[in-house]
């Protein structure tokens, strides 16, 4: 076990994971930074170098697309600044991004990997004893080895968080659903969560922090090893996004997605490590009572200079918890709700018929998507943007981020699907855009930033 611990500090040291703490006017400050990095980057653990680009996409269409809802929706720095910066490292798998971090104290602390998804309520990580779990790379949890470990105890006069908690055996229990069939059962727990420090042999920690231990659990998605669990960044109060508010993150945190195919570095970003260049805009964000995703209103969609002029309420939020618009970088691209895209369909065919484009058949080229084209000559001066037209703001899509190019196909195709239950924002239509959620002001910012750069403080 403490070679495994000592692998895996190691392992952090040479990705450059930077941690500082300083004393300000205003009390102790503290920033997070989490490197970003594509499964199929070739720093990635799970990098297969005899993939093709398209088979990389197609891989995270097919496999990795249902992981973003949870059965609970009713349908889911530099040194001298005076700040700190935990930097702990997260690679992009498949549609996902996981952070490698320790959980437990003396004998106890063991390193993880663990997904990042905005859709989630509670952080997790399987434990021993395991009853039903699946495999995985790094070692199970045993909260009997870590001396900070807790399990929060309930009774009637000190009942669980109310919500999606039950207390069984004096004990508070959790159990999370998902849509493809996955699912984790176990204990509400406590304990240090650590992150390595660059100036120090030791790591650093952040104590009591609430997670899941997972007794009982089941990936339906091939693994590989990975995840160990999830760090969830939902709007719900047992949350890390929430808990870190607690720890000097002001309740903001931002990425900044770049194209896919750079092998540049970017950063979940916390609190004062958070930097906003350029004209930057605001929307409100719709909390919602039991759901933890990050809803917006849209509005209307204009595709080039055509606004489309959709009904009222076309995607809004029922009464029945269906409809409405949310952003998740969980999943690998856009979603538009059935009857929106059959429309955006039609424009779209209309606009590269006008402009004697070729349509084909994706299905013949081995593409998940709906609509493809054939390249032509000085293509990319044809290419038409997209704008949603949100509350109180607008947000461009660059056709870059709009088409996804396969190359040696010679086609090019929508990167946009349809989807019978919701409107959803996904990853490919976030590139080279930078998002900051404010889970205190209930605020979504967003400004056309080069990702490209967002290694520099």
């Amino acid at each position: 076990m403490a070679k495994t611990i000592y692998s895996h500090f190691i392992f952090l040291l040479s990705i450059s994971i930077l941690l500082f703490f300083s004393e300000t006017t205003g009390g102790l400050k503290r920033s997070l930074s989490f490197e970003l990095i594509y499964r199929y980057s070739p720093r990635s653990p799970i990098y297969y170098s005899n993939l093709t680009d398209s088979q990389r996409f197609e891989d995270s269409l097919l496999h990795f697309e249902n992981r973003f809802l949870q059965l609970n929706n009713s349908q889911a720095m530099s040194v001298g600044y005076e700040i700190t910066a935990i930097r702990p490292r997260i690679i992009f798998y498949g549609s996902l991004y996981m952070v490698f971090l320790t959980i437990g104290t003396g004998n106890g602390t063991i390193g993880y990997y663990l997904s990042i998804d905005t859709g989630s309520y509670l952080t997790w990580t399987q434990c021993k004893p395991c009853i039903n779990c699946y495999p995985q790379n790094d070692p199970y949890f045993d909260p009997h080895q870590s001396p900070s470990f807790i399990d929060i105890s309930c009774s009637h006069q000190n009942p669980c968080p109310q919500g999606n908690y039950h207390c069984i055996n004096n004990r508070c229990h959790y159990q999370v659903g998902y849509i493809d069939g996955s699912y984790t059962k176990g204990t509400l727990s406590k304990d240090t969560f650590g992150f390595r420090s660059s100036h120090s042999d030791y790591p650093e920690f952040i104590e009591g922090l609430v997670f899941g231990c997972s007794h009982d659990s089941q990936l339906v998605v091939p693994s590989h090893g990975y995840p160990s669990g999830i760090i969830s960044l939902g709007l719900f109060r047992e949350s890390f996004a929430m808990q870190l508010i607690n720890h000097g993150s002001q309740g903001r945190f931002s990425y900044c997605l770049p194209l896919r195919g750079s092998t540049s570095m970017s950063f979940l970003r916390f609190g004062d490590d958070i930097v906003q260049r350029g004209p930057v805009q605001t929307t409100p964000i719709e909390p919602s009572q039991g759901v933890c995703f990050y809803y917006i209103i849209l509005n209307d969609i204009s595709v080039g200079t055509k606004r489309l002029g959709f009904e009222p309420g076309m995607f809004a939020r029922k009464p029945n918890g269906s409809g409405g618009f949310i952003v998740d970088s969980g999943a690998a691209v856009s979603r538009l709700i059935t009857p929106a895209f059959e429309r955006v369909k039609k424009v779209l065919r209309a606009y590269f018929r006008h402009r004697n484009f070729v349509e084909v058949d994706p299905t013949k080229y081995g593409i998940s998507l709906k609509l493809c084209w054939l390249f032509q000559p000085h293509y990319q001066s044809l290419m038409p943007s997209m704008t949603f037209h949100l509350q109180g703001a607008e947000m461009s899509i660059a056709w870059q981020s709009l088409f996804h190019i396969v190359q040696q196909k010679g086609i090019f195709c929508f990167a946009m699907l349809p989807l019978e239950t919701l409107t959803i924002l996904g990853a490919y239509q976030q590139t080279n855009t930078r998002f900051t959620f404010d889970v205190l002001q209930l605020q979504l910012a967003f400004n056309p930033e080069n990702c490209e750069h967002d290694s520099q403080p």
